[in-house]
């Protein structure tokens, strides 16, 4: 009963993935719903944690998670790294704030998926469905949106997201596992299938109505990464290429008011406001090259910043818009070094989780890569939603990578 209970609240995670953006105040100490769902996650397997898997589970595969060396040295220098820079600029509140949401809260859920799936394999594609159908439901709302005309000032589509990019970058993973289902031809029921082809056009619908260029791009470097390696023979690989470059092609000849703005380079273009916030955030990292500036406090030292540079074209900006520069400036280089070695472990055990189940490990390597590549542009990890959904794939690349492991050695 306990297992079906911490089961269910997983897959209840992340179906409410958004529902980080709902907020709750106890005192002084600030939750979101997504928070509370992982703390009651968390005290549900603590009290049924069993010391010994039963007969039925097989052979433990890998240990405990975080547990091995190659996943605990890296973790230790990124919480060093960020609590080092929260001492260092005295941000406590927020600091810790950011560490529990960000950190904390997205490992512990990625340390009992992976004590769930020792117990039972299944739930690795229910998990997966639960992440897609998270995507449908929002876009079910998106599609009101849209044709209701409740756009951004620009015709932007960003439903309750700050902003159509942030929609965007959420929308990405759900259809990342879409195509991957269909073109990896996993099995589903009928109805399934029809409620999955249903909501994928709903997610393609909104992804298209978000207008956000850079999830446009990093989902076709997903995507090739996913499919060159499915291909494994050279006439499809080079059928691929054309696919991509006729998708570059269609994208390159849209009209849209984003494309054009980055056509007029020097102006006021998104790209034109990019590089004055990657301009302050490198003379921030110049100042504070070892500690950085602490977590969750970009946007007050980038208004400090001001006095160093013409008038910013964009204000408001909670983070630096690249995921490494985020790292280094809010965990430090010793938190940016553990990120680093994390990415460096999680491509090698990648290697061996696609020897085991190549279908999973593909989904999971396409997902980071999508991380990586929008990450030059955008900030894809620090949000409660993106961190859970990056943990959640380390967690099942390292069972799928240890359970190779097992069964080489039985």
């Amino acid at each position: 009963m306990a297992e079906k209970i911490q089961t269910h609240l997983i897959l209840i995670i992340l179906f409410f993935l958004p529902a980080y953006l709902i907020k709750i105040k106890f005192g002084w100490v600030s939750f979101n719903t997504l928070e509370l769902l992982i703390s009651l996650l968390f005290v549900v397997w603590a009290f049924n944690k069993e010391k010994k898997y039963p007969a039925t589970a097989g052979p433990r595969q890998g240990g405990d998670f975080l547990i091995s060396r190659q996943y605990l040295i890296p973790v230790i220098l990124i919480f060093a790294g960020l609590l080092l820079s929260v001492i260092a600029n005295k941000n406590y509140y927020i600091g810790l704030g950011a560490i529990k949401g960000w950190f904390v809260l997205p490992i512990i859920f990625g340390v009992i998926f992976y004590d769930a799936l020792k117990k039972d394999e299944s739930l690795l594609k229910k998990a997966l469905l639960a992440l897609f159908f998270s995507g449908a439901a929002v876009s079910v709302m998106g599609a009101v949106y849209k044709f209701s005309g409740l756009l951004t000032y620009d015709g932007r589509l960003r439903i309750f997201y700050d902003s159509p990019n942030q929609l965007g970058m959420f929308l990405a993973i759900p259809f990342l596992i879409g195509i991957s289902f269909f073109a990896l031809k996993l099995s589903l029921s009928r109805l399934l299938r029809l409620s999955f082809s249903f909501g994928f056009a709903l997610i393609g619908l909104n992804l298209y109505s978000t207008y956000s260029y850079g999830t446009w791009v990093a989902i076709l470097v997903s995507l090739f990464a996913i499919f060159w390696l499915k291909c494994r023979t050279f006439r499809h690989r080079v059928g691929l290429l054309i696919l991509i470059f006729l998708a570059a092609i269609i994208i390159g000849q849209m009209k849209i008011q984003k494309l054009e703005d980055l056509e007029n380079f020097g102006g006021r273009s998104s790209l034109d406001s990019r590089i004055m916030i990657w301009r302050s955030a490198g003379l921030m990292i110049e100042n504070n090259p070892l500690f950085g500036i602490g977590p969750g406090n970009f946007q007050n030292k980038y208004l400090e910043y001001q006095k160093y540079f013409p008038p910013y074209l964009e204000w408001a900006v909670p983070q630096p818009h690249n995921l490494f520069l985020t790292f280094w400036l809010e965990a430090g280089l010793i938190g940016l070094v553990g990120f680093v070695l994390l990415l460096v472990q999680f491509f090698k055990d990648n290697k061996k989780a696609i020897q085991h189940d190549r279908e999973m490990a593909l989904i999971c390597l396409g997902i980071i890569i999508y991380f990586l590549a929008h990450g030059l542009i955008d900030t894809t990890y620090w949000r409660n939603d993106m961190a859970v959904v990056f943990w959640a794939i380390i967690a099942v690349n390292y069972y799928l990578a240890s359970k190779n492991k097992t069964l080489a050695q039985s």
